[in-house]
């Protein structure tokens, strides 16, 4: 292989025999190559951030940017502030750094108070300081919801006294910022509640009131139950209202087509609570529960015959005895029955929340047929639904929802065209389909074609001088041996030949002419003399 200065030489002569209009073109090629290699250099060296904290309050993420500039990490802002950002390789390790070191702190302040004693602190102090952090840890803790943003907690700690009737409570009051549009779940409202209660001694969840920063009460005093419970009745009305809704719907989108029916639905809800006791006696049910029989007879012996059951002289009558003997005496006797009267109670208690009255709205969306307009376009025309039709939809609509007729629950079914549905969509371009793609695979095929017009217009015809330039060497140094090896010193004759190889006929006589004119002059008066 040649020298590097050689072929350095080489270049340059090439270069100089260039025409202007080649050296144009190189020059713009070469211009182009190195700029897109610039291009794809600094885009492939971008750095790639990713978030190490978001959310963050002031305090926190000056914290934070305080250890990251101690540390030397590149670290980018966004979210006003509240959110940081580092290179994603540093990411996880950065993270675990700053949570050894305790931060983020969460906000606030926590019992990393008393990391630092201080001698002189009064005891006021100290207790106006544990106060303090025992709110911090709360609002900490309670942040953790995925829901909750922002979390402050108030702890109001009444003065102890010796006498227990002057004695009160301490109470508590939470300041909740939702993320976005989230809410709580009752069963987390009531977790917080009993979190904060049971970290402060003395505190129970009569006096704790939890609100947002939007002006919603969550949670109060169990003492306030009506409030409480018209808020808790409504959100169970709208409840049943948005799920017989949803049942109407979704079964008649079946049939009609996705988003062609609206239903609305209007519960009329008794919330009244009925305790009911019953007691009802069946005076047929008679059942002897105790019988007492008292006999009592004074003096003489009792007369035998007479009709038993009968009154006056007929009792003493006899067949043999005529008028009947008559003795004289008391005879008593005491019967006392006691009776059971069947009896039966009920005693009932109506569930909270029944349904006194149903109204349903049901709105369904009609038939369209293609047309063409004057102007020749697509349109469509509304075709309305048929009675029959209606009156099925109707029956379905009452057996989803329960109709009950002696309840007085109504259900209207109508059929209307809707307004974006006599709307005709425009036709889809055809180059929109492939549009994602072709932007997707721009800046690939780009350079890719950069990359195929640098090896053809730059390697490769650089390449070929190389070569012809090394077999134009060898040649020479063939030639300059063969005439000192050839006997009597005298010349081999000239080679023909016309080399270098991979050349055309014409492109050798050129290449020959520019290089060497007086050797292709004495060329081609060899030709002429060969073919006379």
């Amino acid at each position: 292989m040649a020298p590097v200065k050689d072929i350095f030489k080489q270049a340059v002569g090439e270069i100089k025999n260039l025409t202007p209009t080649q050296k144009i073109i190189a020059g713009v090629l070469v211009a182009g190559v190195l700029g897109a290699m610039i291009f794809l250099s600094t885009l492939g060296g971008k750095t790639d951030y990713n978030v190490l904290f978001s959310g963050l309050s002031a305090e926190d993420a000056g914290s934070v940017i305080a250890k990251l500039k101690e540390q030397r990490i590149e670290y980018q802002l966004s979210e006003s502030g509240s959110a940081i950002l580092v290179p994603a390789a540093n990411v996880y390790e950065t993270r675990l750094n700053l949570a050894a070191e305790g931060l983020p702190r969460g906000g606030g302040v926590g019992f990393e108070l008393f990391d630092k004693t201080n001698l002189g602190t009064t005891d006021f102090v100290q207790k106006l300081n544990y106060q303090r952090a025992v709110q911090g840890e709360l609002a900490r803790t309670i942040r953790q919801f995925k829901q909750v943003r922002d979390a402050r907690v108030h702890v109001a700690t009444p003065k102890e006294s010796v006498f227990v009737e002057d004695s009160k409570p301490p109470s508590a009051s939470v300041s909740l910022t939702m993320a976005g549009q989230e809410k709580l779940a009752k069963e987390q409202i009531m977790a917080i509640v009993h979190l904060v209660a049971s970290a402060v001694p003395g505190l129970t969840s009569e006096n704790i009131t939890i609100v947002d920063t939007q002006g919603r009460l969550l949670f109060r005093k169990e003492g306030d139950e009506a409030s409480m419970l018209s808020a808790t009745q409504l959100e169970y009305q709208m409840k049943v209202e948005n799920g017989l809704r949803s049942k109407v719907e979704s079964m008649l989108e079946e049939v009609v087509g996705t988003s062609k029916a609206l239903a609305r639905v209007t519960v009329d809800m008794d919330f009244n609570k009925v305790d009911v006791t019953e007691e009802n006696f069946d005076p047929d049910g008679q059942v002897v529960r105790s019988e007492q029989l008292l006999l009592e007879q004074e003096g003489g012996s009792d007369a035998g015959g007479g009709i038993p059951g009968v009154k006056g002289e007929l009792a003493t009558f006899t067949e043999t005895g005529g008028a009947g003997d008559k003795t004289e005496g008391l005879r008593k006797r005491n019967i006392t029955r006691n009776y059971e009267i069947a009896r039966k109670t009920r005693h009932v208690q109506e569930s909270v929340g029944t349904i006194k009255r149903l109204s349903v709205a049901v709105m369904v969306d009609g038939v369209y047929e293609e047309g063409k307009g004057q102007d020749g376009k697509k349109t469509l025309v509304y075709k309305p639904r048929s009675a029959e039709e209606l009156a099925h939809f109707a029956k379905m609509t009452q057996n989803a929802i329960g109709f009950d007729p002696e309840r007085g629950d109504k259900v209207e079914v109508v059929a209307m065209p809707f307004y974006l549905s006599a709307v005709v969509e425009p036709e889809a371009d055809p180059i929109e389909k492939w549009r994602g793609l072709l932007e997707h695979l721009a800046v690939p095929v780009v350079l890719l074609l950069v990359a195929i017009a640098f090896l053809f217009f730059v390697v490769r015809p650089f390449l070929r001088m190389l070569s012809n330039q090394q077999l134009e060497t060898q040649r020479q140094a063939e030639m300059a041996t063969k005439t000192t090896a050839a006997p009597g010193g005298g010349e081999e004759p000239e080679d023909l030949s016309l080399l270098p190889l991979g050349m055309t006929d014409k492109e050798k006589i050129y290449k020959l002419a520019q290089s060497d004119p007086e050797r292709a002059a004495d060329l081609v008066r060899r030709w002429l003399r060969e073919e006379m």
